[in-house]
C-alpha cells in the first residue's frame, strides 16, 4: 500500500517547469516525503494492540522515493499492512499446523506447535505492553535459561508430553513426514536448551487473572555478553489441533496511514507555498 504526495499538481506546477526552475519546491517535496515516512514508521511502532514482530516488519517496510520533480510516493511493502489499515476478519491460527514444517505430534496423533511469546520489561512498551514491575522484579531474579546448541529432528516427530518434565521423543513407532527429494525423513532445526527457573504467578497479588495466565511459566534467557549483559523474557504456549483456542476476533481497521496523511497534508501545503514564495521572492 502507499500514499502519494502530488504536491506539484496541488500547486499547479505543470508543463516545462522543472526542479532547476523551482529547486526550493523540489527540496520541499523531498523533505515532506522523508518526514511523512518517518512519521508513518513512528505511528506504526506506537500503535497499541499489535504484535511487536508485526509492527517491526510493517515499520521497516515503509520507504519513500521521488517519482517526478515535484511528486513523491511513500509506501509500505509489508503484506499485512492492508489488513492492519482496513481491518481483518477473525482467523483460526491453528491453520498454520497444516503448513509448518516445525509441527510435532502427540502420541494420540494430534499435531501441535510450541509458540514463544516475548514479554517487554517496564519502560519498554512501545512494541507491546510491558510486564508489571512486581513481575519484573521476580523474573530478573530467575536463574537464566540458555540455548546450548542446535541439532535437527524429524518434521512431524511424535513426542511424549509430560506436564512436569516437558516432552521427549516417543517410543511409539510412527512414520514422520518425508522429504520428496531424498525420500527420507524431512528434518528441521532444533535448539537445545539448558533450562533455568520459571516464574510461578499463582497467588501473586496485583495481577488480573489474564495476566497470571499470560505470565505464568516465564523464563529468562541470557542474550547479551559479559560486557553488555541483556535478558529476554519468554513464555511458551502449545498450539494443538482440536483446541477451541487460537482463534482471533475480527479486527477493525486502524487507518494509521490515513491519520498520518491527514496531519501531513496541511503541513506539506504550507511548506510548498513557502518554497514558492521564496523562489519568486
Amino acid at each position: 500500500m502507499h500514499m502519494t504526495l502530488e504536491l506539484g499538481d496541488l500547486l499547479a506546477i505543470k508543463g516545462a517547469i522543472t526542479k532547476e526552475v523551482f529547486p526550493l519546491v523540489h527540496q520541499a517535496v523531498r523533505a515532506v516525503a522523508f518526514q511523512t515516512s518517518a512519521n508513518w514508521q513512528q505511528a506504526v511502532l506506537q500503535q497499541g494492540g499489535l504484535w511487536s514482530g508485526e509492527k517491526d516488519r510493517y515499520a521497516q517496510s515503509i520507504t519513500w522515493k521521488m517519482t517526478g520533480d515535484f511528486t513523491a510516493v511513500v509506501e509500505a511493502s509489508y503484506e499485512g499492512a492492508v489488513g492492519i489499515e482496513n481491518g481483518r476478519p477473525g482467523r483460526d491460527l491453528k491453520k498454520m499446523l497444516n503448513t509448518s514444517d516445525k509441527v510435532r505430534r502427540t502420541e494420540k496423533g494430534k499435531r501441535f506447535l510450541i509458540i514463544p511469546f516475548r514479554h517487554q520489561t517496564p519502560g519498554n512498551n512501545a512494541h507491546a505492553p510491558a510486564m508489571p514491575e512486581s513481575v519484573y522484579a521476580m523474573a530478573k531474579a530467575l536463574n537464566a535459561s540458555r540455548v546450548t546448541g542446535q541439532g535437527q529432528r524429524p518434521s512431524g516427530q511424535m513426542v511424549h508430553l509430560n506436564p512436569k518434565s516437558g516432552m521427549s521423543a516417543s517410543a511409539l513407532h510412527s512414520p514422520f513426514l518425508s522429504d520428496p527429494k531424498t525420500k527420507g525423513h524431512a528434518m528441521v532445526n532444533q535448539n537445545h536448551y539448558q533450562w533455568g527457573g520459571r516464574l510461578n504467578t499463582k497467588g501473586m497479588e496485583g495481577l488480573t487473572p489474564q495476566q497470571r495466565r499470560n505470565l505464568n511459566g516465564m523464563v529468562r534467557f541470557d542474550t547479551g555478553t559479559s560486557q553488555t549483559p541483556h535478558s529476554t523474557y519468554l513464555t511458551f504456549r502449545v498450539m494443538i489441533e482440536g483446541s477451541k483456542g487460537w482463534v482471533t476476533k475480527p479486527e477493525p481497521g486502524r487507518f494509521i496511514a490515513k491519520g498520518v496523511t491527514d496531519k501531513m497534508q496541511p503541513l506539506a501545503l504550507a511548506a510548498m507555498t513557502e518554497a514558492i514564495k521564496r523562489t519568486l521572492g
